[in-house]
């Protein structure tokens, strides 16, 4: 895995297409140990998104968008990605970028402590990262119509949201309930959401 970094230090980054907006990243950025996901590996992460490399083209496209549980320690924080680009940088190797849109601030907070603490006295970051199944949060199935998911969402919104159940576990799981179901009533959202778990 070493000779992907120094191919990724080697190459010099190329100018965004003018018709890609261009998100910057400005907070801290931890290396990773190139952790492997459905995309590809992670090689840094921040709290506004991450880098991916892999060895192929890549699955999914701009504008696509799911839930990632970024996982260290035992411990999980979910957040909303959507590619923002995808770069091809040479014959053997793409990057994608990922941009964390949907953090709330106490989502950013979680994080920056999450990493923070993974990240302490190490010199790269042993973080896993995966592709949530936005269905099962629902506890419906990949078939589901509209209908169907609007109906689970409104019963699992009833249940958990913080007017009927106070606890901080409840807001985080109505947080995520709501998430996945921005994602799934959207019609263009599902469908591409969809053929990244098909190339899953």
């Amino acid at each position: 895995m070493k000779w992907i970094k120094k191919k990724l230090k080697a190459e010099k980054p190329a100018a965004p297409p003018a018709d890609r907006p261009k998100i910057s990243r400005g907070n801290k950025r931890y290396d990773t140990r190139l952790t492997d996901s459905v995309l590809g590996s992670v090689v840094d992460l921040s709290t506004d998104g991450a880098r991916v490399v892999t060895r192929s083209e890549p699955n999914v496209r701009a504008g696509h968008v799911f839930e990632i549980a970024i996982a260290c320690d035992g411990e999980r924080v979910f957040v909303l990605a959507r590619v923002a680009w995808t770069r091809k940088i040479d014959k053997e190797l793409w990057n994608i970028g990922l941009h964390f849109f949907d953090a709330d601030s106490r989502s950013r907070a979680d994080l920056e402590r999450l990493l923070d603490r993974c990240a302490s006295g190490r010199e790269l970051l042993p973080t896993s990262v995966e592709v949530e199944d936005l269905y099962a949060v629902l506890g419906v199935s990949r078939e589901s119509s509209l209908e169907e998911i609007r109906s689970a969402y409104r019963r699992l919104a009833r249940q958990f949201h913080p007017d009927h159940a106070p606890d901080e576990e409840s807001s985080r799981r109505f947080a995520r309930i709501s998430k996945s179901y921005m994602v799934l009533r959207d019609e263009s959202l599902r469908r591409r959401y969809d053929q990244l778990l098909k190339a899953a």
